[in-house]
């Protein structure tokens, strides 16, 4: 097996797209991105999702209470893992890149759906990290994700989530006190790039399952978190880990976090009174 692993921040995450269909003629699909034309069949993933857990944590008073014209920072995913069979040929690149980039596709579009009147900031060097700032800003990162936040765990750890989790998806109110020092690392960061929110995807692993359903699967793990950073409070905390087989000929070759998209997008849209404390 091929293991890809990465403490990653990129600005360059389109490069993915553009270098990995050389050779054949780019055409537009569903994603944006350049395809390849003479590749297998093209469509919308048709996916039988199973051996399903997750855990959603959420601040009620913060989801209701969000200010709608703030500034909201995404940060790309900072620890990634793609897995695949040495031999099996993906037409699509399937990287580290391709899967971050997969998952900022679906998180634009929820930000865009769920906050449309939030201005959407990209958390990349030369957009709104200055030019120069790499350093410093993976710095600030390393040292927030390295705060304890549950269970005496690092921000960076699943383990307080895993054991949580279960099926489909269980829901819970925040109800812990932050750490200072962690409240103190979003603080920084929310004053030196004058951003209210920041979404963070602390991990995303997918792993390519070439022998499940018709044309394939993945396996899918993730912990995505949502902050009210001027405050040092969580917001939105997901958990989620599954299993996609393919119900049809199209091959995932991308789409991989559309299903977790799909379960965020729940968790957003929940009405704050129908969350208790577990």
């Amino acid at each position: 097996m091929k293991i890809v692993k990465v403490f990653q921040y990129s600005a360059l995450l389109l490069a993915f797209f553009l270098a990995s269909c050389a050779g054949t003629k780019p055409q537009e699909n569903s994603m944006g991105d350049s395809g390849c034309a003479e590749c297998g069949e093209q469509g919308e993933l048709d996916l039988e999702i199973f051996d399903e857990v997750g855990f959603v944590e959420i601040n009620p008073d913060l989801l209701k209470n969000l200010d709608s014209s703030a500034i909201l920072g995404s940060f790309p995913s900072q620890n990634v893992v793609a897995i695949c069979p040495e031999n099996e040929k993906i037409c699509h690149s399937f990287s580290e890149d391709a899967v971050d980039f997969d998952l900022a596709h679906y998180e634009d579009s929820l930000v865009e759906a769920n906050f449309p009147k939030m201005i959407h900031e990209q958390m990349l060097e030369g957009l709104r990290i200055p030019d120069g700032d790499s350093l410093t800003i993976r710095q600030m990162l390393q040292n927030l994700l390295q705060q304890n936040f549950a269970d005496g765990e690092v921000l960076a750890s699943l383990t307080p989530w895993e054991s949580r989790a279960d099926f489909p998806v269980a829901y819970s109110a925040f109800n812990r006190t932050v750490p200072n020092a962690l409240k103190n690392a979003l603080s920084e960061v929310s004053k030196k790039y004058n951003v209210r929110y920041v979404s963070l995807p602390v991990m995303v692993q997918v792993q390519i399952l070439p022998d499940i359903g018709k044309s394939g699967g993945f396996t899918w793990k993730s912990l995505w978190t949502f902050w009210d950073a001027r405050q040092g409070e969580l917001v939105l905390l997901s958990y989620n880990a599954f299993t996609a087989k393919t119900k049809s000929r199209i091959a995932p070759e991308r789409g991989w976090a559309k299903p977790f998209a799909d379960r965020l997008g729940e968790a957003l849209r929940r009405d704050p009174k129908t969350i208790e404390n577990h």
